[in-house]
């Protein structure tokens, strides 16, 4: 079977010499360098590829940077004796073919963040990797080897680097000075496109100088104060490799007790390293209008992303995280599909529905809901907090071991909602343990949930960012939230705890290009649309009913190009995979009990068709998806469900043709 798929990955990717002109594949970018810039800066970025012949154009999606191209190269193949074993994805062999080099202008006005870049070909579009902007002034590292602490490169606070991991095993090393008490922030990203695992990404370990008579360069590890292990949200764009990935020492902080010459290296976990695996470090000193870090932040989020869940699928980590707003039940109230007529005050406006039952959902609006903090001490049944529904507390884990216990009153048959923020420290290292408790101390419900996978015995077990339960009988009720560990806390270990009506709405909307299963994940097999005249394209899109919603979902698609049609289908034949989502119950093993976490979940299969006549787009652009709740014969206002990046291209042999000729 590996020789057969070995075979038939040459005959499709190696060139045919019988043939005038080449072959070309949807073009793939695997990596790039440097991996960002500075805000108001110009300068040049090169790009490893196959397929990129022809390649003429290059897009920023957010539309504020902007690039021309100076080169497109071919690589030299080494001989067949020599070749290295390329590097695997998804068991197809993937070995840059071409470089591409072209002029970066970021403008002054560009946000701090990634910035999604493509290629533009005569095959098409290619996927996206992320240039990284940042406010800081950039350098290079120096060409001289600095891989222990005796020939560290000397850096000032604050520093950003554009650096290089070239072989296998570097570690760089850089030294730099601290104040007595002073707090640095360390990052490092590096993103090598789908040539590579998360486990290649870059990490830091941090030194200070021990020097002795024996070794005068002598450097001993620091203990640091983490996050040393966190979860890394994969973005769309990343998805057609990985579905999550844990980062270790990737964003490291730490409080320097003693002043001096400390240092640091910049490494992998597994040694990974080449001439294509760059990485950007930044120091700088924590501030605290920066609670998490910069690097790896999307300048210009899917305005579609709506999280309200951490698992059942690992596309969704994160969540946490996601603010809870102040006009919450209004956002939730516009995706429900019974949002004010034109007559009534707008959802989306400043004010918010009166939901005192969630059976009966009013038009009429009550004011914003307003943080209240903790007050303590709120740590036992004798001494809880007050809240009232819909209620948002601002509490903190202020010790290890530290509880806080929240009353309320509910009556019988009322639905409520309970969600959490985690502003400060997430999962993995605050994992709010929530816990519902009767008048009596008696649980009666938590956030923790346990996903089945594999051939149905194996079980995780997760904390949900949200939980839903029905109110049996009326009376006092109590909510516990300590961390799970009991060993964490501190003046980061914040949380913001909102109980409010259940409002049934249209949920988190997903969609999938087509999808490679395995191994329990589902991989994207692309992140854009190449659509040529004449041919078809699946997209199947999963939607989340969520707290009880009962209506349907009307999808449509804007910014078509001319010729272009969008039609609804029968879903695809991998659809009850990804049904099921990542480590998700398999059929016939149901959860007990499932409706305190997970949603309903439908799913639509939209066809894309381009009519013969179609013109060849020369210009990328986004196909909006749009999604519009239906409630008893009543649409409600659309809302974003994500945006596609769509090109319309000429027939394959034209395509060859042209590359052929430059």
């Amino acid at each position: 079977m590996f020789v057969r798929l070995i075979a038939t990955f040459l005959c499709l990717a190696a060139p045919l010499i019988a043939q005038k002109t080449e072959k070309v594949a949807e073009p793939k970018l695997l990596s790039h360098f440097p991996i960002g810039g500075q805000q108001g800066t110009t300068f040049e970025l090169e790009v490893s590829g196959e397929g990129l012949q022809g390649a003429h154009a290059v897009w920023f999606e957010g539309g504020k940077l902007s690039a021309s191209i100076l080169k497109v190269e071919k690589l030299q193949t080494a001989p067949k004796a020599k070749e290295k074993e390329a590097e695997s994805y998804l068991g197809k062999a993937v070995k840059a073919d071409h470089r591409v080099v072209f002029q970066v202008r970021v403008p002054l006005a560009a946000s701090p963040g990634l910035h999604l870049f493509r290629l533009v070909t005569p095959r098409g579009l290619s996927n996206a990797l992320g240039l990284q902007v940042v406010s800081e002034p950039i350098i290079s590292e120096t060409t001289r080897p600095h891989h222990t602490a005796e020939n560290a490169q000397y850096l000032s606070v604050p520093s950003v680097v554009n650096g290089r991991l070239s072989e296998k095993g570097q570690r760089d090393f850089y030294a730099f000075r601290v104040p007595r008490g002073e707090e640095l922030l360390f990052s490092v990203r590096s993103d090598l496109g789908p040539s590579r695992t998360y486990q290649a990404q870059a990490g830091i370990t941090l030194f200070r100088s021990s020097a002795s008579w024996f070794d005068p360069d002598r450097a001993v590890r620091l203990a640091v104060e983490g996050p040393a292990l966190s979860w890394e949200p994969f973005h769309r764009y990343e998805r057609t490799r990985s579905t999550g990935r844990f980062a270790l020492f990737q964003h490291v902080s730490h409080q320097f007790e003693s002043p001096g010459r400390y240092f640091l290296s910049v490494g992998t976990f597994t040694g990974a390293g080449d001439p294509n695996h760059g990485y950007q470090l930044r120091i700088v000193r924590r501030r605290s209008s920066e609670p998490q870090p910069v690097l790896g932040k999307l300048a210009h989020p899917d305005p579609g992303d709506w999280l309200e869940r951490d698992s059942a699928t690992l596309r969704q980590l994160g969540s946490f995280q996601r603010p809870l707003e102040l006009n919450r039940l209004a956002l939730l109230q516009q995706r429900s599909g019974r949002a004010p007529s034109n007559g009534e005050r707008s959802a989306s406006s400043e004010s918010l529905p009166d939901q005192a039952n969630s059976s009966n959902l009013s038009s009429a609006h009550a004011s914003r809901i307003e943080p209240a903090p903790e007050v303590e001490p709120n740590n036992s049944l004798d001494r809880p907090g007050r809240m009232k529904i819909p209620g948002l507390i601002e509490g903190r884990i202020q010790a290890p071991g530290d509880v806080d216990l929240f009353r309320f009153q509910a009556e019988a048959g009322q639905k409520l909602a309970f969600e959490l923020e985690t502003p400060g420290i997430s999962p993995p290292h605050f994992n709010p343990w929530l816990k519902l408790l009767d008048e009596n101390g008696n649980e009666l419900v938590s956030n923790i949930y346990m996903e089945y996978g594999g051939d149905g015995d194996d079980v995780n077990k997760t904390v949900e960012r949200k939980t839903i339960f029905t109110i049996e009988q009326s009376g006092s009720y109590y909510l516990r939230v300590r961390d799970l560990t009991s060993v964490q806390g501190g003046p980061r270990f914040t949380y913001r705890l909102l109980v409010r009506p259940q409002v049934p709405h249209l949920g988190r909307i997903e969609f999938s290009l087509g999808v490679t299963p395995s191994l329990s994940t589902l991989i994207d097999k692309t992140d854009r649309i190449n659509l040529e005249a004449g041919q078809a394209r699946e997209m199947v899109v999963v939607c989340e009913k969520e707290e009880g919603f009962q209506g349907n979902v009307v999808l449509t698609v804007d910014n078509l190009p001319p010729g272009v049609q969008a039609w609804v289908s029968t879903a695809a034949g991998w659809t009850e995979t990804l049904m099921r989502g990542i480590q998700y119950r398999p059929l016939g093993v149901e959860v007990v009990p499932p409706t305190h976490h997970r949603p309903q979940r439908s799913a639509t299969t939209l066809v894309f068709w381009a009519s013969p006549d179609t013109p060849i787009t020369g210009k990328p652009r986004f196909l909006h998806l749009k999604a519009r709740p239906v409630v008893d014969g009543r649409v409600g206002p659309a809302v974003p469900a994500g945006r596609i990046p769509f090109l319309a291209v000429g027939p394959a042999e034209k395509a060859d043709v042209m590359t052929s000729r430059r």
